[in-house]
């Protein structure tokens, strides 16, 4: 390694402390929240919005127990550190809270009721849907397949791969940037792969197109936002929108109701089986609170209530950003852990771009080919190891000859020859389990070890 690197990257160390670890640098980035707040509210509206109700459908339509579903913004509360985490440099504590602490919380602060910190399925079935639906909606936890128990043709197996492929990596994906030619394209290679059911990622797919056009092109009331939507003719009781569905037909979809949107079958673009047969009336129950059968779903409440604590909870980047860091540290980077600790990541990437560099030194490819080869290798250590990336799961999950081809069709559709990354993948798979274990446990390292201190005091 060069003098010139070494350099370099501790002048990187030293503007990572500066714009995020030191005092001042806490202060500016708090200052910031406050000053860009409006427009994180609008991303958090827009985006939150998109993939909560996402999830609702997802629970519907595959049967899945709120807790098994993984959000967008999961939920979780601040608290002040005591003395003792406080001089371990804990300046904030974030306590995550699961869905059925989130909605009993919810139930009381809307509708002052108390109700047992447990969503299950059937719980959620009972608590959003009229009584009449309610058999038929119970039914559709079967959709698992259980031996003896399931009818052939109407449930899916769920090894963990496709549980996660279902319940936030193909969202994931999508989260990215929402182009859908993009999307279907790394949909496909979960299909291709042999992932997933082509059934289950066309539902998945189509109903993100769906929700998507139903969002920017008409109007919902409870589900849309104000100056985004588009409003329906004028005297029509129903509304249409255009989607090209993932056989690539152009399909225009006619619905009068939010719940056909969002898990109802609807004809050439809901595969048989994986969409819901709704009935005239809406199947979403008001609020407890309302006077008679009309008022705001309790989802909708839901996804409103989440949605603005959220918002709430942005002012606490900048202090989050700059946690475990002891106030001797935050002079100097110098002192810093946290800054030897990025130090450390950025030396690691720095020893696997030489590895590529020195596998393909003859290859004559240019600079911008070369840094995608560099970042297909990043790929390889990181999926596999991301700790808190939602919708990661189900890389952790793929076997490795899984994972490697899917790694290896990624690529090859980025335009990277695939002999190249196989030449790639042989140098570095002895100690890939080693490399990806390394980085996971520097990432916790300093976190875990400043409150085994703080305990320590009381001890």
């Amino acid at each position: 390694m060069s003098n010139k690197y070494i350099m370099d990257t501790v002048r990187q160390k030293e503007k990572y402390f500066e714009k995020v670890l030191s005092e001042d640098a806490i202060w500016q980035n708090y200052l910031r929240t406050i000053l860009t707040e409006g427009l994180f509210g609008e991303w958090a509206w827009a985006e939150s919005l998109y993939f909560i109700w996402l999830d609702i459908s997802g629970l519907f339509i595959f049967g899945l127990q709120p807790y098994e579903v993984e959000p967008l913004d999961p939920e979780f509360h601040t608290q002040l550190p005591s003395l003792e985490e406080f001089l371990q440099g804990i300046k904030l504590k974030l306590i995550p809270v699961d869905v059925g602490e989130a909605y009993r919380q919810f139930c009381w602060d809307i509708y002052n009721l108390e109700v047992p910190p447990l969503l299950d399925y059937i719980t959620f079935v009972l608590t959003t849907c009229y009584p009449e639906f309610q058999d038929y909606f119970k039914q559709q936890e079967n959709r698992k397949l259980i031996v003896g128990k399931s009818k052939y043709g109407t449930a899916y197996v769920d090894p963990p791969v496709i549980r996660d492929l279902i319940r936030a990596t193909l969202l994931e994906l999508a989260k990215r940037r929402i182009d859908f030619n993009r999307i279907k394209s790394l949909y496909e290679l979960a299909v291709n792969n042999k992932l997933v059911h082509q059934g289950i990622v066309e539902s998945i797919y189509n109903r993100l197109v769906l929700h998507f056009q139903a969002m920017f092109e008409t109007f919902i009331l409870d589900y849309n936002l104000l100056n985004y939507s588009k409003l329906a003719s004028r005297g029509s009781e129903k509304t249409k929108i255009p989607i090209q569905t993932w056989r690539g037909e152009e399909v225009e979809v006619e619905f009068g109701k939010f719940d056909e949107v969002n898990c109802g079958f609807i004809l050439n673009v809901t595969p048989l089986n994986l969409g819901i047969l709704m009935d005239r009336k809406i199947v979403y129950k008001p609020n407890p609170k309302a006077p008679a059968d009309v008022g705001t779903p309790v989802m909708a409440q839901f996804v409103d209530w989440k949605v603005r604590r959220m918002i709430s909870r942005y002012r606490a980047t900048g202090v989050a950003f700059g946690n475990y860091q002891r106030p001797d540290e935050a002079i100097s980077y110098h002192r810093s852990e946290r800054a030897d600790h990025y130090h450390t990541f950025r030396l690691f990437q720095h020893h696997l771009d030489r590895i590529v560099e020195n596998t393909l030194r003859n290859s004559g490819l240019d600079a911008y080919t070369l840094n995608m080869y560099k970042r297909a290798v990043a790929m390889l250590i990181g999926h596999k190891k991301k700790r808190h990336k939602w919708g990661f799961d189900a890389y952790r999950d793929m076997t490795e000859e899984e994972f490697k081809s899917w790694w290896l069709n990624y690529w090859a559709k980025q335009g990277l020859d695939i002999n190249i990354l196989n030449v790639l993948y042989s140098r570095l798979k002895v100690c890939l389990p080693s490399l990806r274990r390394k980085l996971e446990n520097l990432g916790k390292r300093i976190k875990e070890r400043r409150y085994q201190l703080a305990q320590s005091y009381l001890l």
